[in-house]
Protein backbone atom coordinates (compact mmCIF):
# COMPACT_ATOMS: atom_id res chain seq x y z
CA UNK A 1 0.00 0.00 0.00
CA UNK A 2 2.74 2.46 0.91
CA UNK A 3 4.47 2.03 -2.47
CA UNK A 4 1.16 2.49 -4.30
CA UNK A 5 0.55 5.63 -2.30
CA UNK A 6 3.97 6.96 -3.27
CA UNK A 7 3.18 6.26 -6.93
CA UNK A 8 -0.14 8.11 -6.69
CA UNK A 9 1.53 11.12 -5.08
CA UNK A 10 4.12 11.28 -7.87
CA UNK A 11 1.52 11.05 -10.61
CA UNK A 12 -0.92 13.47 -9.03
CA UNK A 13 0.82 16.28 -7.10
CA UNK A 14 -2.57 17.54 -5.93
CA UNK A 15 -2.91 14.40 -3.77
CA UNK A 16 -2.24 15.12 -0.10
CA UNK A 17 -1.75 12.89 2.94
CA UNK A 18 -3.33 14.50 5.98
CA UNK A 19 -2.79 11.96 8.75
CA UNK A 20 -0.63 8.94 9.57
CA UNK A 21 -1.19 6.64 12.55
CA UNK A 22 1.81 4.77 13.94
CA UNK A 23 1.78 1.57 16.03
CA UNK A 24 1.79 2.05 19.77
CA UNK A 25 0.90 5.66 20.44
CA UNK A 26 -2.19 6.41 18.39
CA UNK A 27 -2.56 9.02 15.72
CA UNK A 28 -0.01 11.67 14.74
CA UNK A 29 -1.67 14.58 12.94
CA UNK A 30 0.51 16.34 10.36
CA UNK A 31 -0.09 19.13 7.88
CA UNK A 32 -1.25 18.02 4.45
CA UNK A 33 1.88 17.71 2.39
CA UNK A 34 2.82 16.63 -1.14
CA UNK A 35 5.03 13.68 -1.96
CA UNK A 36 8.42 15.23 -1.30
CA UNK A 37 7.36 16.76 2.00
CA UNK A 38 5.58 13.76 3.52
CA UNK A 39 7.27 12.20 6.55
CA UNK A 40 6.46 9.09 8.52
CA UNK A 41 7.22 9.44 12.24
CA UNK A 42 8.18 6.76 14.70
CA UNK A 43 7.53 7.06 18.43
CA UNK A 44 10.26 6.17 20.91
CA UNK A 45 11.29 7.17 24.41
CA UNK A 46 13.26 10.24 23.30
CA UNK A 47 10.52 11.68 21.11
CA UNK A 48 9.82 11.34 17.40
CA UNK A 49 12.21 10.75 14.52
CA UNK A 50 11.47 10.56 10.77
CA UNK A 51 11.42 7.13 9.20
CA UNK A 52 12.90 7.58 5.73
CA UNK A 53 12.69 3.95 4.64
CA UNK A 54 9.13 3.27 5.78
CA UNK A 55 7.65 -0.06 4.72
CA UNK A 56 3.92 -0.73 4.20
CA UNK A 57 3.58 -2.34 7.64
CA UNK A 58 5.11 0.64 9.42
CA UNK A 59 2.02 2.77 9.29
CA UNK A 60 -1.69 2.97 8.74
CA UNK A 61 -2.81 5.74 6.40
CA UNK A 62 -6.02 7.65 7.06
CA UNK A 63 -8.08 10.31 5.38
CA UNK A 64 -6.77 10.11 1.81
CA UNK A 65 -8.20 13.11 -0.03
CA UNK A 66 -7.47 15.42 -2.93
CA UNK A 67 -6.93 18.63 -0.99
CA UNK A 68 -5.88 22.11 -2.10
CA UNK A 69 -2.25 22.76 -1.29
CA UNK A 70 -1.61 23.88 2.26
CA UNK A 71 -5.03 22.95 3.70
CA UNK A 72 -5.69 20.49 6.51
CA UNK A 73 -8.46 18.02 7.12
CA UNK A 74 -9.43 16.33 10.36
CA UNK A 75 -8.43 12.68 10.43
CA UNK A 76 -11.10 10.05 9.87
CA UNK A 77 -11.01 6.72 11.71
CA UNK A 78 -7.92 4.81 10.74
CA UNK A 79 -7.96 2.04 8.17
CA UNK A 80 -5.34 -0.54 7.41
CA UNK A 81 -3.76 -1.04 4.05
CA UNK A 82 -6.06 -3.92 3.19
CA UNK A 83 -9.08 -1.81 4.21
CA UNK A 84 -8.52 0.85 1.58
CA UNK A 85 -11.76 1.22 -0.40
CA UNK A 86 -11.92 -0.13 -3.90
CA UNK A 87 -11.45 2.22 -6.85
CA UNK A 88 -15.19 2.39 -7.31
CA UNK A 89 -15.62 3.71 -3.77
CA UNK A 90 -12.97 6.39 -3.73
CA UNK A 91 -11.18 8.84 -5.98
CA UNK A 92 -9.81 7.38 -9.23
CA UNK A 93 -6.34 8.63 -8.33
CA UNK A 94 -5.72 5.46 -6.38
CA UNK A 95 -6.78 3.13 -9.14
CA UNK A 96 -4.73 0.01 -9.30
CA UNK A 97 -3.63 0.05 -12.94
CA UNK A 98 -1.83 2.67 -14.91
CA UNK A 99 -4.66 2.72 -17.40
CA UNK A 100 -7.18 3.98 -14.89
CA UNK A 101 -6.14 7.64 -14.63
CA UNK A 102 -7.12 10.12 -17.32
CA UNK A 103 -9.89 7.90 -18.63
CA UNK A 104 -12.78 10.11 -17.59
CA UNK A 105 -13.58 13.69 -18.49
CA UNK A 106 -12.97 14.68 -14.90
CA UNK A 107 -9.45 13.30 -14.92
CA UNK A 108 -8.68 15.13 -18.16
CA UNK A 109 -9.92 18.27 -16.43
CA UNK A 110 -7.62 17.54 -13.49
CA UNK A 111 -4.68 17.16 -15.85
CA UNK A 112 -5.63 20.43 -17.52
CA UNK A 113 -5.82 22.23 -14.19
CA UNK A 114 -2.41 20.88 -13.23
CA UNK A 115 -0.93 22.07 -16.52
CA UNK A 116 -2.54 25.48 -16.02
CA UNK A 117 -1.12 25.76 -12.51
CA UNK A 118 2.34 24.91 -13.82
CA UNK A 119 2.16 27.11 -16.92
CA UNK A 120 0.80 30.47 -15.79
CA UNK A 121 3.80 31.36 -13.57
CA UNK A 122 6.17 30.21 -16.33
CA UNK A 123 4.47 32.36 -18.96
CA UNK A 124 4.75 35.41 -16.72
CA UNK A 125 8.35 34.52 -15.90
CA UNK A 126 9.54 34.29 -19.50
CA UNK A 127 7.59 37.30 -20.75
CA UNK A 128 9.06 39.46 -18.01
CA UNK A 129 12.54 38.38 -19.10
CA UNK A 130 12.39 39.24 -22.79
CA UNK A 131 10.39 42.41 -23.43
CA UNK A 132 11.86 45.42 -21.64
CA UNK A 133 15.19 46.02 -23.38
CA UNK A 134 13.78 45.87 -26.91
CA UNK A 135 10.84 48.14 -26.10
CA UNK A 136 13.16 50.75 -24.58
CA UNK A 137 15.49 50.54 -27.59
CA UNK A 138 12.54 50.99 -29.93
CA UNK A 139 11.77 54.36 -28.35
CA UNK A 140 15.27 55.54 -29.28
CA UNK A 141 14.85 55.28 -33.06
CA UNK A 142 15.25 52.83 -35.95
CA UNK A 143 19.07 52.58 -35.71
CA UNK A 144 18.97 51.88 -31.96
CA UNK A 145 16.23 49.30 -32.46
CA UNK A 146 18.25 47.59 -35.20
CA UNK A 147 21.42 47.63 -33.06
CA UNK A 148 19.57 46.20 -30.07
CA UNK A 149 18.00 43.52 -32.24
CA UNK A 150 21.31 42.40 -33.75
CA UNK A 151 22.91 42.50 -30.30
CA UNK A 152 20.10 40.49 -28.70
CA UNK A 153 19.98 37.96 -31.52
CA UNK A 154 23.76 37.48 -31.40
CA UNK A 155 23.56 37.24 -27.61
CA UNK A 156 20.99 34.50 -27.95
CA UNK A 157 23.05 32.53 -30.47
CA UNK A 158 26.49 32.95 -28.90
CA UNK A 159 25.46 32.66 -25.28
CA UNK A 160 21.88 32.42 -24.09
CA UNK A 161 20.90 29.63 -26.50
CA UNK A 162 23.65 27.51 -24.92
CA UNK A 163 22.37 28.18 -21.42
CA UNK A 164 18.72 27.65 -22.30
CA UNK A 165 19.62 24.41 -24.08
CA UNK A 166 21.62 23.27 -21.06
CA UNK A 167 18.72 24.19 -18.78
CA UNK A 168 16.39 21.95 -20.82
CA UNK A 169 18.67 19.07 -19.83
CA UNK A 170 17.79 19.88 -16.23
CA UNK A 171 14.10 19.87 -17.17
CA UNK A 172 14.58 16.26 -18.21
CA UNK A 173 17.02 14.94 -15.63
CA UNK A 174 15.59 16.65 -12.55
CA UNK A 175 11.98 15.78 -13.41
CA UNK A 176 12.80 12.13 -14.05
CA UNK A 177 14.88 11.85 -10.86
CA UNK A 178 12.07 13.43 -8.87
CA UNK A 179 9.45 11.21 -10.49
CA UNK A 180 11.42 8.06 -9.70
CA UNK A 181 11.89 9.11 -6.06
CA UNK A 182 15.64 9.85 -6.19
CA UNK A 183 15.18 13.26 -4.59
CA UNK A 184 18.75 14.35 -3.77
CA UNK A 185 19.72 13.64 -7.38
CA UNK A 186 17.74 16.76 -8.30
CA UNK A 187 20.21 18.93 -6.40
CA UNK A 188 23.15 16.93 -7.73
CA UNK A 189 22.10 17.56 -11.34
CA UNK A 190 21.83 21.29 -10.59
CA UNK A 191 25.34 21.30 -9.09
CA UNK A 192 26.83 19.65 -12.18
CA UNK A 193 25.00 22.03 -14.49
CA UNK A 194 26.13 25.07 -12.52
CA UNK A 195 29.77 24.03 -12.92
CA UNK A 196 29.30 23.41 -16.64
CA UNK A 197 27.62 26.79 -17.13
CA UNK A 198 30.44 28.59 -15.34
CA UNK A 199 33.02 26.88 -17.55
CA UNK A 200 31.13 27.93 -20.68
CA UNK A 201 31.29 31.60 -19.69
CA UNK A 202 34.97 31.77 -20.73
CA UNK A 203 34.53 31.24 -24.51
CA UNK A 204 31.19 33.07 -24.61
CA UNK A 205 32.63 36.07 -22.76
CA UNK A 206 35.62 36.19 -25.11
CA UNK A 207 33.34 36.40 -28.16
CA UNK A 208 31.16 39.11 -26.63
CA UNK A 209 34.22 41.21 -25.79
CA UNK A 210 35.48 40.97 -29.38
CA UNK A 211 32.07 41.44 -31.03
CA UNK A 212 32.55 45.14 -32.04
CA UNK A 213 35.28 43.91 -34.38
CA UNK A 214 33.46 40.76 -35.55
CA UNK A 215 29.91 41.94 -36.28
CA UNK A 216 30.89 44.62 -38.88
CA UNK A 217 32.27 41.75 -40.98
CA UNK A 218 28.75 40.27 -41.17
CA UNK A 219 26.35 43.22 -41.06
CA UNK A 220 26.21 45.72 -43.89
CA UNK A 221 25.48 48.81 -41.75
CA UNK A 222 28.84 49.36 -40.01
CA UNK A 223 27.67 51.80 -37.33
CA UNK A 224 24.73 49.59 -36.37
CA UNK A 225 27.05 46.57 -36.09
CA UNK A 226 29.53 48.41 -33.85
CA UNK A 227 26.75 49.58 -31.53
CA UNK A 228 25.43 46.01 -31.38
CA UNK A 229 28.93 44.86 -30.38
CA UNK A 230 29.10 47.45 -27.61
CA UNK A 231 25.67 46.26 -26.47
CA UNK A 232 27.13 42.75 -26.12
CA UNK A 233 30.19 43.93 -24.21
CA UNK A 234 28.06 45.64 -21.59
CA UNK A 235 25.63 42.72 -21.43
CA UNK A 236 28.50 40.45 -20.37
CA UNK A 237 28.12 41.89 -16.86
CA UNK A 238 24.79 40.08 -16.50
CA UNK A 239 25.77 36.72 -18.02
CA UNK A 240 26.63 34.94 -14.72
CA UNK A 241 23.32 35.99 -13.20
CA UNK A 242 21.36 34.80 -16.22
CA UNK A 243 22.99 31.36 -16.18
CA UNK A 244 22.63 30.78 -12.45
CA UNK A 245 19.00 31.92 -12.45
CA UNK A 246 18.14 29.40 -15.20
CA UNK A 247 19.74 26.57 -13.21
CA UNK A 248 18.14 27.63 -9.93
CA UNK A 249 14.66 27.81 -11.45
CA UNK A 250 14.93 24.20 -12.61
CA UNK A 251 15.69 22.98 -9.08
CA UNK A 252 12.29 24.27 -7.96
CA UNK A 253 10.37 23.52 -11.15
CA UNK A 254 11.28 19.84 -10.96
CA UNK A 255 9.47 19.79 -7.60
CA UNK A 256 6.37 21.42 -9.06
CA UNK A 257 7.18 24.95 -7.89
CA UNK A 258 6.80 27.28 -10.86
CA UNK A 259 5.88 30.35 -8.83
CA UNK A 260 9.19 31.23 -7.20
CA UNK A 261 10.84 32.29 -10.45
CA UNK A 262 7.85 34.47 -11.23
CA UNK A 263 7.96 36.07 -7.78
CA UNK A 264 11.62 36.97 -8.27
CA UNK A 265 10.95 38.46 -11.70
CA UNK A 266 7.97 40.44 -10.43
CA UNK A 267 10.36 42.01 -7.93
CA UNK A 268 13.14 42.55 -10.48
CA UNK A 269 11.02 43.87 -13.35
CA UNK A 270 10.33 47.32 -11.84
CA UNK A 271 14.04 47.57 -11.06
CA UNK A 272 14.83 46.67 -14.67
CA UNK A 273 12.34 49.20 -16.05
CA UNK A 274 13.64 52.02 -13.86
CA UNK A 275 17.28 51.23 -14.68
CA UNK A 276 16.62 51.04 -18.44
CA UNK A 277 14.68 54.31 -18.41
CA UNK A 278 17.23 56.06 -16.20
CA UNK A 279 20.32 54.91 -18.09
CA UNK A 280 19.03 54.77 -21.66
CA UNK A 281 16.75 57.81 -21.75
CA UNK A 282 17.30 60.05 -18.74
CA UNK A 283 21.12 59.84 -18.79
CA UNK A 284 21.12 59.60 -22.61
CA UNK A 285 23.28 56.44 -22.72
CA UNK A 286 21.13 55.03 -25.51
CA UNK A 287 21.07 51.32 -26.26
CA UNK A 288 24.17 50.82 -24.10
CA UNK A 289 22.20 52.07 -21.09
CA UNK A 290 19.41 49.60 -21.82
CA UNK A 291 22.00 46.81 -21.90
CA UNK A 292 23.48 47.89 -18.57
CA UNK A 293 20.06 48.05 -16.90
CA UNK A 294 19.25 44.55 -18.13
CA UNK A 295 22.63 43.21 -16.95
CA UNK A 296 22.22 44.55 -13.42
CA UNK A 297 18.73 43.04 -13.21
CA UNK A 298 20.08 39.69 -14.44
CA UNK A 299 22.64 39.55 -11.64
CA UNK A 300 20.02 40.44 -9.05
CA UNK A 301 17.73 37.53 -9.97
CA UNK A 302 19.73 34.50 -8.72
CA UNK A 303 20.52 36.28 -5.46
CA UNK A 304 16.84 36.91 -4.80
CA UNK A 305 15.92 33.37 -5.88
CA UNK A 306 18.47 31.91 -3.47
CA UNK A 307 17.20 34.04 -0.60
CA UNK A 308 13.56 33.27 -1.41
CA UNK A 309 14.25 29.53 -1.55
CA UNK A 310 16.28 29.56 1.66
CA UNK A 311 13.75 31.46 3.76
CA UNK A 312 10.34 30.72 2.21
CA UNK A 313 10.66 27.42 0.32
CA UNK A 314 12.30 25.26 2.97
CA UNK A 315 10.21 22.27 1.92
CA UNK A 316 12.29 22.12 -1.29
CA UNK A 317 15.50 21.50 0.67
CA UNK A 318 14.68 17.79 0.77
CA UNK A 319 16.04 17.63 -2.80
CA UNK A 320 19.31 19.31 -1.81
CA UNK A 321 21.82 16.94 -0.27
CA UNK A 322 24.54 19.58 0.06
CA UNK A 323 27.51 20.21 -2.20
CA UNK A 324 29.06 16.90 -3.14
CA UNK A 325 32.22 15.70 -4.86
CA UNK A 326 29.89 13.51 -6.91
CA UNK A 327 29.07 16.65 -8.90
CA UNK A 328 32.54 16.39 -10.47
CA UNK A 329 31.77 13.06 -12.13
CA UNK A 330 28.90 11.41 -13.96
CA UNK A 331 28.53 14.26 -16.44
CA UNK A 332 27.79 12.02 -19.43
CA UNK A 333 23.96 12.12 -19.53
CA UNK A 334 23.92 15.81 -18.66
CA UNK A 335 26.40 16.75 -21.40
CA UNK A 336 24.58 14.66 -24.02
CA UNK A 337 21.19 16.19 -23.23
CA UNK A 338 22.73 19.67 -22.99
CA UNK A 339 24.35 19.28 -26.40
CA UNK A 340 21.07 18.14 -27.95
CA UNK A 341 19.03 20.90 -26.31
CA UNK A 342 21.60 23.50 -27.29
CA UNK A 343 21.64 22.20 -30.87
CA UNK A 344 17.88 22.71 -31.13
CA UNK A 345 18.11 26.25 -29.76
CA UNK A 346 21.12 27.15 -31.89
CA UNK A 347 19.53 25.78 -35.04
CA UNK A 348 16.48 27.96 -34.50
CA UNK A 349 18.27 31.11 -33.32
CA UNK A 350 21.00 30.91 -35.95
CA UNK A 351 18.34 30.63 -38.64
CA UNK A 352 16.80 33.88 -37.36
CA UNK A 353 20.24 35.53 -37.25
CA UNK A 354 20.98 34.53 -40.86
CA UNK A 355 17.63 35.90 -41.96
CA UNK A 356 18.18 39.07 -39.92
CA UNK A 357 21.52 39.61 -41.66
CA UNK A 358 19.96 38.92 -45.06
CA UNK A 359 17.31 41.57 -44.32
CA UNK A 360 20.07 44.12 -43.74
CA UNK A 361 20.78 43.88 -47.50
CA UNK A 362 17.40 45.51 -48.21
CA UNK A 363 17.59 48.66 -46.05
CA UNK A 364 17.56 49.87 -42.45
CA UNK A 365 13.79 50.35 -42.39
CA UNK A 366 13.16 46.72 -43.36
CA UNK A 367 15.76 45.63 -40.79
CA UNK A 368 13.98 47.62 -38.08
CA UNK A 369 10.61 46.18 -39.19
CA UNK A 370 12.04 42.66 -39.10
CA UNK A 371 13.29 43.45 -35.60
CA UNK A 372 9.71 44.23 -34.54
CA UNK A 373 8.36 41.07 -36.17
CA UNK A 374 11.08 38.87 -34.69
CA UNK A 375 10.69 40.40 -31.25
CA UNK A 376 6.91 39.99 -31.30
CA UNK A 377 7.27 36.42 -32.53
CA UNK A 378 9.75 35.61 -29.76
CA UNK A 379 7.54 37.20 -27.11
CA UNK A 380 4.48 35.27 -28.29
CA UNK A 381 6.54 32.07 -28.62
CA UNK A 382 7.35 32.26 -24.93
CA UNK A 383 3.71 31.50 -24.16
CA UNK A 384 3.69 28.00 -25.73
CA UNK A 385 7.33 27.52 -24.76
CA UNK A 386 6.47 28.16 -21.11
CA UNK A 387 3.69 25.59 -21.31
CA UNK A 388 6.13 23.19 -22.99
CA UNK A 389 8.50 23.50 -20.02
CA UNK A 390 5.60 22.52 -17.75
CA UNK A 391 4.85 19.62 -20.10
CA UNK A 392 8.48 18.51 -19.95
CA UNK A 393 8.34 18.43 -16.16
CA UNK A 394 5.03 16.56 -16.13
CA UNK A 395 6.12 14.00 -18.74
CA UNK A 396 9.44 13.58 -16.91
CA UNK A 397 7.59 12.87 -13.65
CA UNK A 398 5.35 10.28 -15.31
CA UNK A 399 8.15 8.58 -17.24
CA UNK A 400 10.29 8.52 -14.10
CA UNK A 401 7.38 6.83 -12.31
CA UNK A 402 6.98 4.33 -15.18
CA UNK A 403 3.45 5.40 -16.15
CA UNK A 404 3.59 5.12 -19.93
CA UNK A 405 -0.15 4.82 -20.58
CA UNK A 406 -0.92 7.89 -18.50
CA UNK A 407 1.78 9.81 -20.36
CA UNK A 408 0.35 8.95 -23.76
CA UNK A 409 -3.13 10.10 -22.82
CA UNK A 410 -1.78 13.28 -21.27
CA UNK A 411 0.10 14.08 -24.49
CA UNK A 412 -3.19 13.84 -26.40
CA UNK A 413 -4.56 16.58 -24.18
CA UNK A 414 -1.42 18.66 -24.63
CA UNK A 415 -1.80 18.57 -28.44
CA UNK A 416 -5.18 20.29 -28.13
CA UNK A 417 -3.74 22.81 -25.67
CA UNK A 418 -0.89 23.84 -27.98
CA UNK A 419 -3.17 24.15 -31.00
CA UNK A 420 -5.44 26.45 -29.00
CA UNK A 421 -2.46 28.50 -27.80
CA UNK A 422 -1.19 28.92 -31.36
CA UNK A 423 -4.58 30.05 -32.63
CA UNK A 424 -4.89 32.50 -29.75
CA UNK A 425 -1.41 33.95 -30.38
CA UNK A 426 -1.99 34.28 -34.11
CA UNK A 427 -5.40 35.91 -33.78
CA UNK A 428 -4.10 38.33 -31.16
CA UNK A 429 -1.21 39.45 -33.38
CA UNK A 430 -3.43 39.92 -36.40
CA UNK A 431 -6.04 41.97 -34.55
CA UNK A 432 -3.46 44.18 -32.80
CA UNK A 433 -0.99 44.49 -35.70
CA UNK A 434 -1.31 48.29 -36.00
CA UNK A 435 -0.98 48.93 -32.27
CA UNK A 436 1.97 46.54 -31.89
CA UNK A 437 3.97 48.20 -34.66
CA UNK A 438 3.32 51.65 -33.17
CA UNK A 439 4.32 50.41 -29.71
CA UNK A 440 7.74 49.24 -30.84
CA UNK A 441 8.64 52.10 -33.19
CA UNK A 442 7.65 55.72 -33.81
CA UNK A 443 8.90 55.65 -37.42
CA UNK A 444 5.92 55.64 -39.83
CA UNK A 445 7.77 53.75 -42.59
CA UNK A 446 8.89 51.02 -40.20
CA UNK A 447 5.36 50.73 -38.81
CA UNK A 448 3.83 50.25 -42.28
CA UNK A 449 6.33 47.55 -43.27
CA UNK A 450 5.85 45.65 -40.01
CA UNK A 451 2.05 45.88 -40.11
CA UNK A 452 1.90 44.58 -43.68
CA UNK A 453 3.87 41.41 -42.82
CA UNK A 454 2.14 40.72 -39.51
CA UNK A 455 -0.39 38.35 -41.14
CA UNK A 456 2.36 35.87 -42.03
CA UNK A 457 3.83 36.15 -38.53
CA UNK A 458 0.38 35.38 -37.11
CA UNK A 459 0.11 32.17 -39.16
CA UNK A 460 3.65 31.26 -38.09
CA UNK A 461 2.57 31.41 -34.41
CA UNK A 462 0.15 28.50 -34.88
CA UNK A 463 2.88 26.31 -36.35
CA UNK A 464 5.47 27.43 -33.81
CA UNK A 465 3.15 26.61 -30.89
CA UNK A 466 2.65 23.06 -32.17
CA UNK A 467 6.41 22.68 -32.54
CA UNK A 468 6.97 23.95 -28.99
CA UNK A 469 4.60 21.26 -27.74
CA UNK A 470 6.42 18.53 -29.67
CA UNK A 471 9.78 19.68 -28.31
CA UNK A 472 8.41 19.76 -24.75
CA UNK A 473 7.25 16.14 -24.96
CA UNK A 474 10.54 15.01 -26.52
CA UNK A 475 12.47 16.69 -23.70
CA UNK A 476 10.34 14.87 -21.13
CA UNK A 477 11.17 11.61 -22.91
CA UNK A 478 14.89 12.54 -22.98
CA UNK A 479 14.83 12.48 -26.79
CA UNK A 480 16.23 15.96 -27.46
CA UNK A 481 18.75 14.54 -29.91
CA UNK A 482 15.95 13.57 -32.30
CA UNK A 483 14.60 17.12 -32.32
CA UNK A 484 18.14 18.44 -32.84
CA UNK A 485 18.73 16.39 -35.98
CA UNK A 486 15.33 17.20 -37.45
CA UNK A 487 15.67 20.95 -36.82
CA UNK A 488 19.21 21.09 -38.20
CA UNK A 489 18.40 19.20 -41.39
CA UNK A 490 15.10 20.93 -42.17
CA UNK A 491 16.24 24.46 -41.32
CA UNK A 492 19.53 24.49 -43.19
CA UNK A 493 18.66 22.24 -46.12
CA UNK A 494 15.22 23.72 -46.66
CA UNK A 495 13.74 26.53 -44.59
CA UNK A 496 16.61 29.05 -44.56
CA UNK A 497 17.49 28.76 -48.29
CA UNK A 498 13.79 28.96 -49.19
CA UNK A 499 13.28 32.03 -46.99
CA UNK A 500 16.27 33.85 -48.45
CA UNK A 501 15.18 33.06 -52.01
CA UNK A 502 11.63 34.28 -51.39
CA UNK A 503 12.95 37.41 -49.65
CA UNK A 504 15.84 38.46 -51.90
CA UNK A 505 15.47 36.30 -55.02
CA UNK A 506 13.23 36.55 -58.05
CA UNK A 507 9.93 36.44 -56.09
CA UNK A 508 11.16 39.59 -54.26
CA UNK A 509 8.61 39.13 -51.46
CA UNK A 510 10.90 40.79 -48.93
CA UNK A 511 9.72 40.17 -45.33
CA UNK A 512 6.62 38.28 -46.46
CA UNK A 513 8.81 35.74 -48.22
CA UNK A 514 11.06 35.39 -45.19
CA UNK A 515 8.14 34.40 -42.94
CA UNK A 516 6.53 32.15 -45.54
CA UNK A 517 9.73 30.12 -45.86
CA UNK A 518 10.22 29.98 -42.09
CA UNK A 519 6.64 28.81 -41.59
CA UNK A 520 7.02 26.01 -44.13
CA UNK A 521 10.12 24.75 -42.33
CA UNK A 522 8.42 24.88 -38.93
CA UNK A 523 5.42 22.91 -40.21
CA UNK A 524 7.69 20.18 -41.62
CA UNK A 525 9.70 19.93 -38.37
CA UNK A 526 6.53 19.57 -36.28
CA UNK A 527 5.17 16.90 -38.63
CA UNK A 528 8.37 14.82 -38.50
CA UNK A 529 8.54 15.03 -34.70
CA UNK A 530 4.90 13.93 -34.39
CA UNK A 531 5.57 10.95 -36.65
CA UNK A 532 8.57 10.01 -34.53
CA UNK A 533 6.57 10.14 -31.28
CA UNK A 534 3.78 8.15 -32.93
CA UNK A 535 6.05 5.22 -33.73
CA UNK A 536 8.63 5.02 -30.91
CA UNK A 537 8.33 2.56 -28.02
CA UNK A 538 7.80 4.79 -24.98
CA UNK A 539 8.62 2.00 -22.56
CA UNK A 540 12.23 2.34 -23.74
CA UNK A 541 12.28 5.81 -22.18
CA UNK A 542 11.27 4.30 -18.84
CA UNK A 543 14.04 1.70 -19.16
CA UNK A 544 16.55 4.50 -19.80
CA UNK A 545 15.54 6.13 -16.51
CA UNK A 546 16.05 2.83 -14.69
CA UNK A 547 19.50 2.50 -16.23
CA UNK A 548 20.40 5.94 -14.88
CA UNK A 549 19.18 4.81 -11.47
CA UNK A 550 21.64 1.90 -11.57
CA UNK A 551 24.64 4.11 -12.38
Amino acid sequence: MFDELMQACISYPELRISCIRMPGDGTERIETLPYTKMQVFEQHEHGKTPVHDAKPFHCLVTDIRCLPQGRQRRAEPAMAANDIPSPSETAPLLGGSTSAPLKSKGSFAAEGRLLLRYSVPLIATYLLQVVITTVVAGRLGADSLAAASIGLTTMNIIGLAFYEGMATALDTLCAQSYGSGRLTEVGLHVQRMTLLMIALMIPVGAFWLCSPSILPLLVRQHDVAVRAGTFLQISLIGLPGYALFEAGKRFLQAQGDFRSGMVVLVICTPVNVVLCWLLAIKLDMGVEGAALGQAIANDLRPLLLLAYTFFFQKWSHVCWGGWSMASLRGWGPMVRLSAAGTAVNLAEWLAFEILMISTSYIDTNHLAAQTILTTVSIVMWHIPFSVSVAVTTRVGHLIGAGQVDVTRRAVTLYAVVFLALGLFDGLLLFLLRDQISAWFSEDDVVQRIATRSMLFVAVFQVLDALLAGCNGVLRGLARQHVAAWIVLLVNYLGAVPLSMWLELGSPDLKLDGLWIGTGCGTALIALLECLYMRHIRWQDCVEDVKKQEDL
